[in-house]
């Protein structure tokens, strides 16, 4: 049973002139781990982008929006076969429990302007 939906569409541009302006951004959005992955491409703006939409659209599909959700409790990784998946940490995790959510679907993509993430929260299995 699908329990929310989001969709989040951002500016790469937007994302790489907020790293390279605001000290601590990157550590106030983004993991350790996903710090690691993006910053191992050729072009690491296009990654933080698509994983800053990601959590954006994460927030939508739990139905919180931004209240008591810290980005960092959003993580985008990729499995073996490179598809993405979401872990959740902290009061965000305890959120989607709460709200009978088990597990939350992602897709991320991007072109030379834009990225852009949708996510789709699933019910617990009874």
């Amino acid at each position: 049973m699908v329990k929310g939906i989001g969709v989040d569409l951002v500016e790469i541009k937007r994302i790489k002139e907020a790293i390279e302006s605001h000290a601590g951004f990157v550590d106030r959005i983004f993991t350790p781990e996903e710090q690691k992955y993006c910053l191992s491409k050729a072009r690491p703006y296009l990654h933080f982008a698509v994983r800053f939409a990601a959590k954006e659209a994460i927030m939508k599909a739990l139905g919180s929006g931004f209240r008591g959700v810290k980005w960092v409790e959003i993580e985008t990784v990729r499995d073996a076969s490179g598809r993405p998946s979401v872990n959740l940490k902290g009061a965000t995790r305890a959120k989607a429990k709460e709200n009978k959510i088990g597990g939350i679907l992602v897709s991320l993509s991007f072109s030379g302007e834009n990225a852009i993430a949708s996510a789709v929260a699933l019910g617990e299995q009874e």
